[in-house]
C-alpha cells in the first residue's frame, strides 16, 4: 500500500471515524467501491469527495488532489479482506 498518505487528512479520518454515526457512514460507503473504480481518477476523486462529505470537513484541492492520486497508487482493493485489514491497520496505526 506503497505512498505515504497526508498525516493531517488522516488525523482528520480518525478523529471523525471515532464517532459511531460517521463511522457507519464511511463504512457504507467504502464497501460500495471495487478496485476497478479505485484505480480510475473519476472513481477516486469520487470516493475522496464521499468520505469527506460522511467525515463533514472540507478539504483544499491540493489535498484532494493528493488523496486521490494517492488511492489509485497504492491498488487497493475493497473486496479483498486483507487489504481491508491492511487498511485499518493503516487508519488505526
Amino acid at each position: 500500500m506503497g505512498h505515504r498518505i497526508d498525516p493531517y487528512l488522516m488525523h482528520q479520518f480518525r478523529c471523525k471515524i471515532a464517532n459511531p454515526v460517521i463511522a457507519c457512514r464511511v463504512y457504507k460507503v467504502l464497501r460500495s467501491c471495487t478496485f476497478h473504480e479505485l484505480r480510475s481518477p473519476a472513481g477516486a476523486y469520487g470516493l475522496v469527495d464521499r468520505l469527506a462529505h460522511c467525515c463533514e470537513v472540507r478539504i483544499s484541492k491540493e489535498t484532494r488532489d493528493y488523496a486521490a492520486r494517492w488511492l489509485m497508487n497504492c491498488g487497493v482493493d475493497p473486496a479483498n479482506p486483507h487489504h481491508r485489514r491492511a487498511m485499518w491497520e493503516l487508519v488505526y496505526g
